[in-house]
C-alpha cells in the first residue's frame, strides 16, 4: 500500500514568506537611502599664496611667490618683418606643358622615353599599332585613285566637246565630278595630317614630341590598349621657369596681395621672388589657400615635386610687438594680461598678426605704454580656470 506525502502545513508557508518579506524591506530601504545620498563637491584648489582670483583677472600681493615666474613689461616697437618659413613645393607650369594622347584606338607596341627625360621637337615618344590607321590610309588611296579617274575622264570629255562630238553640258558634269574627287582626296589627306604622327607602316604610327622640354608625366606602357578617350598619356613641360606653391591657412592670408616680396629656399639656396597668384577659393581637402610664386629655372636645378620653404615679407604697420609667451588665445580671440591702475592683471583682447621669430605683431588693442605680462601668462590662465 502506497503512503501519501504529507501536505505542507500553514507554519511551513509562513516560514517561506518571511525571507521574501525581509528582502523586500532591504531593497526599499536601499533605494530610499540611495535617493537621499548626495555626493560631496570635490575640494576646490585654494589660490596660491598672495593671489586673489576673479572671473577674468588676478591680483597679486607684492610678496606673492608668483612674481618669481611672472614678468611685467611694455611692448617693443614693431617693424615690418619677414615671416617664419612656410612649407612649399616646386611644380611645373601647366601653361607651358603639352599633354599627348593617342589620336586613334590601338595597342602600344613601343615606348621610347622615360619620366624625367629631356626631349626635343620631333623626338619619338611611343608607337601605336592601329587598324584605324590602315582604314584612313585605304580611304586616302581610294580617294586618290578616284581623283585620277575623274581627271582622266575630264580630259577625255574636254577633247570630245572641243571636237564637237559631245554637247557642252557633258563638260560641266565632268568638271563637277573631278572637283568632288579633289575634295575627297583633300579630306583624306587632312585626316592623316591631323594625327601629327610619323608613319611606321600601314597599321602603326609613332607620336612625337611637339616641343622641347622634360617628360614630367608618363602613364603609358607596352601592350596597353589606348584610344582618344584615354586623355593624356605623356606630358612634356618647359621647365625654364617653375611655380613654387604654398598652402596658407585662411587667417594667415590676411592682407597678402600679389607682388608681395618673398624668399624661397631650396636646399641651401635662397632666391628672391614675389607672390604672383593668391587663390580666390579655399582648397576643399586641406582647407587652405594656395599661393604661387614664379621662379626662373634656366639650369633646371629646380625640379618639380621638390620640397621648398618660403618666407613672406610682412609690411603690415603693427602698433607694437610682444613675445609669443605674452599672447594667449581661446581659439577665437587673442588676449594678454594687462596691468590695470589698481594693480589688477586683467585679461585684455587684442588683434595680432602672424608670429615671426618668436614675436607677435599687435595690430590693435595695445599701446607702447601699457604694462602687460610678458612671461608667465599661462600661470594666470590656469589659476582662473581652476577657480571658475
Amino acid at each position: 500500500m502506497t503512503q501519501e506525502a504529507p501536505l505542507p502545513s500553514a507554519t511551513a508557508g509562513r516560514s517561506l514568506r518571511l525571507p521574501v518579506f525581509i528582502s523586500a524591506i532591504v531593497s526599499v530601504t536601499s533605494i530610499v537611502l540611495a535617493r537621499q545620498y548626495h555626493r560631496p563637491d570635490p575640494p576646490t584648489e585654494p589660490p596660491a599664496p598672495g593671489m586673489r582670483v576673479g572671473s577674468s583677472s588676478v591680483t597679486l600681493a607684492a610678496s606673492a611667490p608668483a612674481w618669481n615666474v611672472i614678468k611685467l613689461g611694455t611692448p617693443a616697437a614693431a617693424e615690418p618683418h619677414w615671416g617664419d618659413p612656410i612649407p612649399a613645393r616646386i611644380m611645373f607650369d601647366e601653361a607651358h606643358t603639352s599633354r599627348l594622347g593617342s589620336p586613334l584606338a590601338g595597342r602600344i607596341t613601343a615606348v621610347m622615353v622615360e619620366r624625367g627625360q629631356h626631349v626635343t621637337p620631333g623626338t619619338a615618344l611611343f608607337t601605336v599599332s592601329s587598324p584605324s590607321l590602315a582604314e584612313l590610309r585605304s580611304e586616302l588611296a581610294k580617294a586618290t585613285g578616284q581623283r585620277a579617274v575623274a581627271h582622266t575622264s575630264l580630259e577625255r570629255v574636254q577633247a570630245l566637246v572641243d571636237a564637237g562630238s559631245l554637247p557642252a553640258k557633258e563638260l560641266v558634269t565632268a568638271k563637277q565630278e573631278a572637283a568632288e574627287a579633289d575634295l575627297a582626296t583633300q579630306l583624306a589627306e587632312q585626316k592623316l595630317a591631323a594625327l601629327r604622327v610619323v608613319g611606321g607602316g600601314d597599321a602603326s604610327f609613332t607620336v612625337t614630341a611637339p616641343r622641347a622640354g622634360v617628360v614630367v608625366e608618363k602613364v603609358v606602357s607596352v601592350g596597353q590598349l589606348v584610344d582618344p578617350s584615354n586623355g593624356s598619356l605623356l606630358a612634356i613641360a618647359d621647365l625654364s621657369d617653375v611655380w613654387v606653391v604654398a598652402d596658407l591657412f585662411e587667417n594667415d592670408v590676411g592682407t597678402l596681395v600679389p607682388g608681395t616680396k618673398a624668399k624661397v629656399t631650396v636646399g641651401t639656396s635662397e632666391r628672391d621672388a614675389t607672390v604672383e597668384q593668391i587663390s580666390s577659393i579655399v582648397d576643399p581637402d586641406r582647407h587652405t589657400v594656395p599661393i604661387r610664386l614664379r621662379l626662373p629655372n634656366p639650369d633646371g636645378a629646380l625640379r618639380p615635386n621638390a620640397y621648398a620653404t618660403i618666407r613672406i615679407f610682412d609690411p603690415t604697420p603693427a602698433v607694437v610687438a610682444l613675445p609669443a609667451s605674452a599672447v594667449m588665445s581661446d581659439g577665437a580671440q587673442s588676449y594678454v594680461y594687462r596691468k590695470e591702475p589698481d594693480g589688477e592683471l586683467k585679461r585684455h583682447e587684442i588683434t595680432v598678426g602672424s608670429v615671426s621669430a618668436g614675436k607677435v605683431p599687435v595690430l590693435a588693442g595695445l599701446s607702447a605704454t601699457d604694462q602687460v605680462v610678458l612671461s608667465g601668462a599661462i600661470l594666470l590662465d590656469n589659476q582662473i580656470q581652476l577657480d571658475n
